[in-house]
């Protein structure tokens, strides 16, 4: 996914293929979302009028390179999982481990998209505290990472409840 040209990718998304899905989808949205908070944070640095709001800057800047580098893994880890979930449904159902193989593989299903949730709306929090702080040319670049991880930490969430939904019908 990481070294994908984005045409590519999203022929991928577009297809009849179970991955990358809308797990990858939400975790790449966050992506987007702390690129926006960065270029927005590299836009107020050293520039003038700014000065008293640097610190704070540079402190969302740190985490929200923190917090996008981890969702890049995160995004590669979403296919992962659903990729284990698939592989434990195809078990035999003669298979004495195969309930215990979904029951592992969709835990680990939710953990994912928890993680990607927890840290979108983290994100959408910077994004907001660099909308107020930040260069105000570029306010808009700001409001659109605040809607990106928002609606990155509802599409993960959608994984989450059907993750969830699966496992409680075991």
């Amino acid at each position: 996914i990481q070294n994908q040209k984005v045409e590519d990718f999203m022929r991928d998304l577009a297809s009849a293929k179970p991955t990358p899905g809308g797990g990858v989808a939400a975790a790449l949205s966050g992506v987007m979302a702390a690129s926006l908070v960065e270029m927005v944070c590299n836009l107020t640095i050293g520039k003038n009028g700014y000065e008293k709001n640097e610190g704070a800057v540079l402190k969302i800047q740190k985490e929200t390179e923190r917090i996008k580098k981890r969702l890049s893994v995160l995004a590669e880890e979403d296919s992962k999982a659903f990729e284990k979930v698939l592989a434990a449904y195809k078990l035999g159902k003669d298979n004495k481990g195969r309930k215990e193989a979904i029951k592992k593989a969709l835990r680990y299903a939710i953990e994912v998209p928890l993680e990607v949730r927890k840290l979108t709306q983290s994100l959408e929090a910077l994004a907001t505290k660099a909308a107020k702080v930040g260069n105000k040319n570029a306010l808009s670049d700001a409001k659109s990472a605040i809607h990106l991880a928002h609606a990155a930490g509802k599409a993960a969430l959608e994984n989450i409840e059907i993750n969830k939904k699966s496992l409680k019908t075991l």
